[in-house]
């Protein structure tokens, strides 16, 4: 589930597809345009959809930005769960270095899944069970490098959670704009050799 994935563009859609044009279509318009495009007769023109189309598919538009929302967090969870565990310390490093790749890469979708950038947009338990199976992939990264000794015991969830908010925090700012540094790059590996260092009890 790539939230770059191209949609079907603009064109009379089959029923069976509606659900996956409206979307798509979202996804386009979030990239594009930012979260202010995301209007219920602005998704329906992209997808070649009626309106209505998108109420009895989705529920209206809380429902396209849950699908956004568990798309993100599914596409999140994939980059953590193809690093390599060949050294799991290594791999802690890794997944801070994806996580900031993917924000920057998709920053409007990054901004739907943690900002609340949509107006009166709440995530369902559904699409929060989502985010939780990202996490769980960052805790199975931190239980494997305390395994090793790579990370001082303890538990694998407070740990992962230490290190999301680290990362979380430092792409947030940067998103923003508010990185006073003169090489982003290499002060955000920094931060996570830091972060691993204090982690390994070092």
């Amino acid at each position: 589930m790539n939230p770059a994935t191209p949609g079907p563009g603009r064109h009379r859609t089959p029923s069976a597809d509606v659900h996956r044009a409206l979307v798509d279509a979202a996804g386009r318009l979030l990239e594009d345009e930012g979260p202010a495009a995301l209007t219920v007769r602005g998704i329906a023109a992209e997808a070649g959809v009626a309106p209505m189309g998108l109420y009895s598919r989705l529920g209206g538009i809380a429902g396209v930005i849950d699908e956004l929302f568990r798309e993100g967090f599914d596409a999140l969870a994939a980059q953590f769960a193809t690093i390599s565990l060949t050294d799991p310390a290594a791999a802690l490093i890794e997944a801070g270095l994806r996580y900031r790749r993917f924000a920057k890469a998709h920053p409007a979708r990054y901004m739907v899944m943690f900002d609340r950038t949509v107006r009166d947009y709440v995530p369902t338990e559904q699409a929060k069970v989502h985010a939780a199976a990202a996490f769980g992939e960052l805790v199975a990264l931190v239980a494997a490098a305390m395994g090793t000794g790579g990370v001082e015991s303890g538990d694998p969830a407070e740990v992962a959670q230490r290190l999301w908010s680290v990362c979380h925090g430092a792409v947030s700012l940067e998103l923003r704009g508010l990185g006073f540094v003169p090489d982003v790059d290499a002060h955000y590996r920094a931060l996570l050799d830091t972060v691993l260092r204090g982690l390994s009890g070092t």
